[in-house]
């Protein structure tokens, strides 16, 4: 059986989508998005879209807008992607020939059935065809399932993530010294290996990446959460009258689904997981929001070292993070996923067990390096990291 041609649908009004979803998904496979904005974001990640059909005005970026873009791209893909615009029947000749000089391939109106859609859109695959007018009624039920991957949701207004600064100012402005009249919980997400996304496919796709999970965590939430960016590309949520308890249920929520969804990126399809650490002041004793971000983000780096698609709440003396006798490689897993922050509890042991290799490169390399000295220094220091253990 043949595979079924994957087609991008944008329009910013539900009822459009879904009226195409239905008249289109026994011939096509479909993939919605509510603004141009997102459906730019999609077009740049999943390689195997074979053609769009797009309002004219959208949210965020109008038609013509996301046409240009695609007609700019160094990318050939997206540079002769067929793009079929949904136009009203009262629409002039003139207004025809101006969307063919943007790059538009085709046209849908209102008033076809059916089969002239499909017709319309196998068209715009044969060589030198040329789409020309179709779209369905707009009477649909309004509970027909949209065909969404979670990862692909509308794209939330942007304003609602804070930025490092005013996230912190957030945190800054909390305090717990006394006995506080509801909990407050901290929730911090982060990407499973966030590293290898960008060694394979670069910054530029793994900060698409980010944004979709951003946009995945927002269309969650409710007015009385804070989101705010932390370091790497983190996400944190500052969550009132939610405990612990209830912090991890939505923690799970949202790995979830993150896990359910599949994309594919130039070619290949990746499945992405996240892990969160969660901390809130129904079980931990804590004086500020900076704590309770601290430690929810402590927590964070102990999922993500643990194995990942985690939700951690509490302290693993196991986790290679903070246990003593533990392997090299583990330790440097831990470090890997520690970049930039404070690991002076693990500095000496570590320098000492890497010790042997570093002989060899001193000795291969003729670096001159004092060995003596520097041994001498960890040992120093892991004798003093073990009196404070």
């Amino acid at each position: 059986m043949n595979k079924l041609r994957r087609i991008l649908v944008v329009d910013g009004s539900r009822v459009v989508r879904v009226t195409l979803t239905k008249h289109l998904k026994e011939d096509f496979e479909i993939i919605e998005e509510a603004n141009g904005e997102s459906a730019w974001q999609t077009l740049m990640l999943d390689a195997t879209i074979s053609a769009v059909v797009s309002g004219i005005h959208l949210p965020k970026l109008e038609a013509h807008d996301l046409i240009a873009r695609l007609r700019a791209s160094s990318l050939r893909r997206l540079k002769e992607l067929p793009f079929t615009l949904i136009v009203s029947d009262v629409d002039n000749q003139a207004d025809r020939e101006f969307d063919r000089t943007c790059g538009v391939t085709g046209f849908i109106t209102k008033t076809m059935k059916k089969a002239a859609i499909v017709a319309c859109l196998n068209a715009l695959f044969e060589e030198g065809g040329e789409a020309t007018s179709v779209v369905a009624e707009e009477k649909v039920q309004r509970n027909s399932p949209p065909n969404v991957v979670p990862l692909f949701a509308p794209t939330p207004e942007p304003e609602k993530l804070l930025d490092s600064e005013a996230f912190w100012s957030v945190l800054t402005g909390l305090s717990f010294a006394e006995a506080p009249t509801e909990p407050v919980c901290a929730l911090v997400f982060g990407i499973d290996d966030r590293d290898g996304l960008i060694e394979r496919f670069g910054n530029d796709v793994a900060g698409l990446i980010a944004a979709r999970f951003a946009n995945l965590l927002l269309s969650k939430l409710t007015p009385l959460d804070v989101i705010g960016r932390c370091r790497g590309e983190r996400l944190a949520i500052i969550s009132r009258s939610v405990d612990l308890k209830q912090g991890v249920r939505f923690g799970k929520q949202v790995c979830k689904s993150l896990a359910s969804g599949q994309i594919t990126i130039r070619g290949q399809k990746v499945k992405l997981t996240a892990s969160v650490g969660v901390a809130s002041t129904s079980d931990d004793a804590l004086t500020s929001g900076s704590e309770l971000f601290f430690l929810a983000d402590q927590r964070l780096d102990q999922a993500l070292v643990c194995g990942g698609n985690t939700v951690a709440t509490e302290y693993k003396p196991k986790c290679p993070l903070h246990c003593r006798e533990k392997d090299v490689f583990e330790m440097l897993d831990a470090l890997m996923v520690r970049k930039g922050m404070n690991l002076a509890g693990n500095v000496g042991t570590l320098g000492l067990k890497i010790m042997p290799l570093l002989q060899v490169i001193n000795q291969e390399l003729a670096l001159g390096l004092p060995l003596t000295e520097i041994r001498k220094q960890l040992q120093q220091r892991a004798s003093s990291e073990e009196a404070t253990a």
